[in-house]
């Protein structure tokens, strides 16, 4: 590889040749490249001769890459083989997997030759959100006065969130169990056996009841996964790990296919994960796990957590080579993250935060000379600026400023990083009244709401044609889209569809012999000729859609979506929207055969009225590329993996980032005294294994609140490190929820980085 440019680090990473190896790589260091040209050298070096010692075909080997993302997959595809042809190398020789079709493929293998081909049915997260929901519903309906102990009062609006905390405390409980590998049967029976200790100084909510429920959901949960025969993601990896130690000579047949094994993004690594690759590799097997656990930001939604990938890291069989350059950022936006980095390890008032959010790990410029050159600071600046009210000050000005970049600079790529969707919506309002060029990547955004609306609006035609009502709402939601077959001037939108709900018999309007029965279909004397017009137009448009209804429902769906979104300047995003859609009512007719059209678009009905969310992929899991010129809208979370000119992040203030355990904590449940999701965990953990699994005299919320810090924390550090030569840092001193005003405390970090720009610019 003499014909490349490498850093010395990376000189270093493409020494290894065998054994454990943990690569820290910071922001913008090259991980995936570097990772790609490791799989090819190994490859191109022979490596597989040596290891296969005649046991196995040498062409019959791989290096395995294990990633997350479908794009991530992609990308590392096409890296490998291009290396591998510019060394005048046949691409063959590595298989790049996620981790979900690695287990599927363990499942397989193991299987094999026993009927099973097919492999089984794993639920995607809205079919499984859709089971719990049941298994909840189920449990509560059975026990109603075990799950009534709990609430301070009988109001409606307590029930509601006892019920919506319910389902949290379950998800998060069940993740856990799955995690450590505890069946239901064994839970109960071990708080039916009177095992379960009571620790009032570690946990406040101490009732054994509150575990015999969860564990009781858990129990029907899986019976409905098991009476459908599925399995969620948990249970996959948790099939796979038990038939690597089950099955006799498998983890060897894989390790002769795979002897290396390359994991990406590591920091994000639950601990099933991790005891696949481990029985995957052996424990003298090659191992390369790349990742950035400054970076680790799902830790307090998911069983993941950096403290995985630093034990490994710091394990004495396992190498350590960062990759501490980063050509992404100017200097003076890395001196900003480095500052944030070393604050918090050395000065934040929460101990446990010093201790647990970072790595020590500087970001360090390109050296001299660097294919990839970091921007110069003569090009880049950061602002921190402190609005009155955010609601009428700071989101309606970040849309303005974020817009004026864009008209100033239209060739550097702009975006806007919001901490929650909701405060997302509330900017996209702007950006919209602004007629703003930008990408929506919000999660269950407006745009992902009108195409479902549209959708389920059309489908309830289909499904019963004569009702007037569902043919109005048709009208109008293609109207909100600006669908061609619905145009109509605003004015008369509201007396067209007064005549719409007013059609005697729907027939004439769908079925017309000629023009005269179209008229007749509508109330004598009152429709305008320009309203007859699209009312005939409209009509015959049903009529088309509705020679579709004999289609299988997702094979309906998918014309459904050309029919509504392939014309005039189509975005791929709708379509791409409409297609998941399709792919998500194919689900749920599989796992309830004997749905019909009329029970699907009821479902379909529960995620336009809210009552259930729409589990649609976001764009960055497809490969999004920033368009220059055009604002990107998204969350800090997901801008994780991108990079633009220009970053403006909103609402970083003391709601969003607390400052000590004393604060608020947005969005933290705490019906029951504390979070109740977090107490259960600990009680789980301490029911079966002894260990609450929480910080040393701290209860389970404040355990809990910790690590909403340390991740806020390193969500903040993402997003500086989004901005390659512009960074807007935003907040508010007040702020208005639920149409009450209240002031919002500053972050303390703000005055961190506000110390470290004054310090730079004298």
């Amino acid at each position: 590889m003499n014909d490349l440019q490498l850093r010395p680090a990376q000189e270093k990473i493409l020494e290894y040749e065998n054994g454990r190896l943990a690569i820290s790589a910071v922001p913008g260091s090259g991980k995936t490249f570097t990772l790609s040209l490791l799989a090819a050298k190994l490859i191109r070096d022979g490596h597989f001769d040596k290891l296969s010692a005649g046991s196995i075909d040498p062409n019959q080997q791989q290096i395995l890459i294990v990633t997350y993302l479908n794009s991530s997959v992609d990308t590392f595809k096409v890296r490998i083989r291009q290396r591998l042809e510019a060394e005048a190398l046949p691409p063959v020789g590595f298989d790049v997997r996620t981790l979900h079709s690695l287990a599927l493929e363990i499942v397989r293998t193991a299987n094999s030759g026993l009927g099973e081909e097919s492999g089984p049915v794993v639920l995607d997260e809205g079919q499984g959100t859709h089971f719990l929901a049941r298994a909840v519903d189920g449990w509560i309906e059975a026990h109603p006065d075990e799950w009534s102990q709990f609430l301070p009062d009988d109001s409606p609006q307590t029930r509601a969130r006892w019920r919506d905390a319910t389902q949290k405390m379950a998800k998060a409980f069940i993740r856990a169990a799955k995690n450590e590998r505890y069946r239901p049967e064994q839970i109960l029976q071990k708080v039916e056996s009177g095992d379960f200790q009571d620790s009032e100084a570690t946990l406040p909510i101490n009732e054994a009841p509150l575990i015999w429920m969860m564990g009781g959901i858990y129990g029907r949960y899986q019976t409905i996964l098991d009476r459908q025969g599925s399995l969620d993601f948990d249970d996959l990896i948790w099939q796979a790990v038990e038939l690597l130690d089950q099955r006799a000579g498998l983890a060897e047949q894989l390790r002769r296919r795979w002897p290396y094994v390359l994991e990406d993004e590591a920091q994000d690594s639950v601990p099933l994960q991790e005891a696949l690759i481990s029985r995957l590799t052996g424990p003298d097997g090659n191992w390369v796990r790349v990742g950035d656990p400054n970076q680790a930001i799902t830790s307090t939604f998911t069983a993941a957590h950096p403290r995985f990938f630093n034990a490994f890291a710091d394990r004495p069989d396992v190498v350590s080579r960062p990759l501490p350059n980063s050509g992404r950022c100017a200097p003076l936006i890395i001196g900003a993250a480095n500052t944030l980095l070393h604050w918090v390890m050395d000065k934040h008032p929460v101990p446990e935060v010093q201790e647990n959010t970072f790595r020590r790990q500087n970001i360090e410029p390109t050296p001299p000379g660097d294919a990839q050159p970091n921007p110069p600071d003569s090009e880049a600046d950061i602002r921190i600026r402190v609005y009155k009210h955010r609601e009428d000050e700071e989101l309606p000005q970040v849309a303005k400023l974020a817009v004026r970049y864009t008209q100033k600079r239209p060739d550097h790529t702009v975006a806007i990083l919001v901490p929650t969707n909701n405060l997302g919506y509330q900017i996209a309002e702007h950006l919209d009244a602004l007629d703003a060029d930008y990408d929506n990547l919000l999660r269950g955004g407006t745009r992902e709401r009108e195409i479902a609306a549209a959708m389920h609006a059309v489908l309830t035609v289909l499904a019963d044609p004569l009702d007037t009502k569902a043919i109005t709402a048709a009208h109008a939601s293609l109207h909100a889209l600006g669908h061609p077959v619905a145009l109509l001037p605003d004015e008369e939108l509201e007396p067209f569809h007064t005549l719409l709900r007013s059609v005697h018999q729907p027939e004439w309007l769908l079925y017309p012999h000629d023009e005269d029965e179209v008229t007749q279909a509508l109330p004598a004397g009152v429709a305008t000729e320009t309203q007859t017009q699209v009312a005939a137009r409209f009509g015959a448009f049903l009529r088309e859609l509705l020679a579709l209804r004999p289609l299988p429902i997702d094979d309906l769906a998918l014309a459904l979506g050309d029919e509504l979104f392939a014309w005039g300047d189509v975005h791929e995003g709708d379509l791409a929207i409409a297609y998941q859609i399709a792919t998500l009512l194919r689900q749920w007719r599989d796992s309830q055969p004997d749905w019909r059209l009329p029970e699907l678009v009821a479902e379909l009905g529960n995620i336009v009225s809210g009552r259930r969310s729409l589990p649609i992929s976001s764009p960055t899991d497809f490969g999004y590329e920033p368009v220059p010129g055009r604002v990107t809208l998204t969350t800090q979370h997901s801008a994780k993996g991108l990079e633009w000119d220009a970053v403006f992040m909103i609402g970083v203030d003391g709601y969003w980032i607390p400052s000590n355990l004393d604060s608020y904590f947005l969005g933290v449940s705490d019906i029951l005294g504390g979070d109740p999701t977090a107490e259960v965990v600990a009680q789980l953990r301490y029911l079966m294994a002894g260990d609450a699994g929480i910080y040393d005299g701290r209860s389970a919320t404040e355990s809990a609140h910790i690590n909403i810090i340390a991740e806020r924390l390193r969500l903040l550090y993402v997003g500086i490190t989004r901005a390659r030569r512009f960074l807007q840092l935003s907040r508010s001193r007040a702020t208005r929820s639920y149409n009450k005003e209240r002031d919002a405390e500053p972050a303390t970090v703000m005055g961190v980085l506000y110390r470290y720009l004054q310090e730079v610019k004298m």
